[in-house]
């Protein structure tokens, strides 16, 4: 098990989680955004230094989190085409990390007989969903 510990540009920590599983720590470093507690951060790196994992962000200031939602079941993907509405075209749920992982790790998916290619990935803490950027 792994400490892994997000933090801002000026090593101001934002939140640290004790004893997450390697695969977990890696899906977090896969996602380009993080949203925790009301606020947008943009991944700018991981490293790993005296036994713990860090993750440092940039807070995007002008993004909010999606005030459009209901409240899903853990690990739902959604897969939303990066307009200015970003709307939401498909919906799914892991039940596992790797399975996550997996989806998450696709370049492109085919959703109704279109393809989209992957333009980024964010993971919203608070809702405890990943969303999956389009291009579209």
């Amino acid at each position: 098990m792994n400490t892994l510990e997000y933090r801002l540009e000026d090593k101001q920590t934002i939140k640290t989680f004790e004893a997450i599983s390697s695969l977990e720590t890696s899906v977090r470093f896969f996602v380009n955004y993080w949203v925790n507690e009301g606020k947008v951060y943009e991944n700018r790196g991981n490293y790993f230094t005296n036994g713990k994992y860090f993750i440092d962000l940039y807070e995007c200031k002008g993004e909010q989190p999606y005030a459009d939602t209901i409240e899903k079941v853990p690990n739902t993907i959604e897969y939303r085409l990066f307009h200015s509405d970003r709307k939401i075209i498909k919906e799914s749920t892991e039940t596992s990390l790797e399975g996550i992982m997996l989806a998450l790790s696709l370049d492109s998916v085919t959703i109704d007989n279109n393809t989209y290619k992957r333009l980024s990935l964010e993971f919203d803490e608070d809702r405890e969903v990943y969303v999956y950027y389009l291009n579209g």
